[in-house]
């Protein structure tokens, strides 16, 4: 009987609680870790639907000295007299820019790229920066007296845009900026970024938002790199801006109308402000930037007749 007493008033072994509380622990963190994967695959998966709004038109594949394969579409028009390129963010592909191809700018061929390392284009994995990226604009391009060509970025390819008007200036002709990363001084990274460019972390995210992170990252130092720059310009430049975009702050638009002051330039800036507006103006107010375009056609179009 004081076996059977002695035997019920025994502490209980404490082994199956703690290894039920281990596996507890496992899970939680497995389950933060990989939802957090999938979650961002999903999404870049998303992105790719997207793209199949661009199959009905022509698409080509060239390969250029630096080093990049890009996948490209294009639309030609009757007795065209523009070239305009279409050079899209981070992170997206060209087919950002499938409501200027389903309703184009009149008397124009257009283009627009999957920039290397988004979409079909590469290559997949390059030290990041506006520099490169604008090199691969100048495989797109062509100097024929007949058309003039017009380069349009949104977001993160404004200032490749910018950089590719500075290097190619027999090509390009004006510039259209559609909510455009342009000011270092808006350009913050975070704990976060850095953590998911480590190489144990980063073959974890999908490409494109791999990219995304790494070109964000480096785009405050070259930004900084591309100012001295920006009053050597002399083409024609527009921005298209909202007053409610939360990625690319309107600020910038103020940024660059200083820098052309500076250079005194102001003749060839102008601003397209939209209080209303968002970040997404390519997709969801087309007519903007019709008429962004527009501004800067008449102007090459009057600066034409007075030669």
């Amino acid at each position: 009987m004081a076996i059977m007493i002695f035997e019920k008033l025994a502490p209980q072994p404490k082994a199956p609680r703690r290894r039920r509380l281990v596996r507890i622990v496992v899970t939680s963190t497995a389950a933060a870790l990989v939802l957090p994967v999938v979650l961002l695959h999903v999404v870049s998966f998303l992105f790719s639907l997207h793209d199949r709004s661009m199959r009905s038109f022509a698409s080509r594949v060239v390969s250029d000295s630096f080093g990049h394969t890009l996948r490209f579409y294009e639309l030609k028009q009757h007795d065209a007299e523009w070239n305009i390129v279409f050079i899209h963010g981070t992170p997206a592909t060209a087919a950002v820019f499938g409501e200027q191809f389903r309703h184009p700018f009149s008397r124009a061929n257009l283009v627009a790229l999957d920039r290397p390392g988004f979409g079909a284009s590469g290559p997949d994995r390059r030290r990041p920066s506006l520099e490169d990226q604008a090199n691969a604009i100048g495989a797109l391009l062509t100097n024929e007296l007949t058309r003039k060509t017009i380069l349009v970025g949104h977001s993160y390819g404004a200032p490749i845009a910018l950089l590719a008007a500075l290097k190619f200036t027999n090509e390009v002709a004006g510039v259209v900026l559609i909510g455009g990363s342009v000011d270092p001084a808006q350009e913050r990274t975070y704990a976060i970024q850095r953590f998911a460019d480590w190489s144990l972390v980063s073959w974890l995210v999908p490409r494109s938002l791999r990219q995304c992170n790494r070109e964000l990252l480096t785009l405050r130092g070259d930004l900084i790199r591309l100012r001295p720059q920006l009053s050597a310009l002399e083409v024609p430049v527009v921005m298209l801006q909202g007053g409610k975009d939360r990625q690319v702050p309107v600020a910038n638009v103020d940024y660059l109308r200083d820098q052309f002051a500076d250079a005194g330039k102001t003749n060839l800036f102008d601003q397209l402000v939209f209080p209303d507006y968002n970040h997404f103006i390519p997709w969801k107010h087309p007519e903007a930037v019709e008429a962004a375009i527009r501004m800067v056609t008449d102007r090459l179009s009057r600066a034409a007749q007075n030669q």
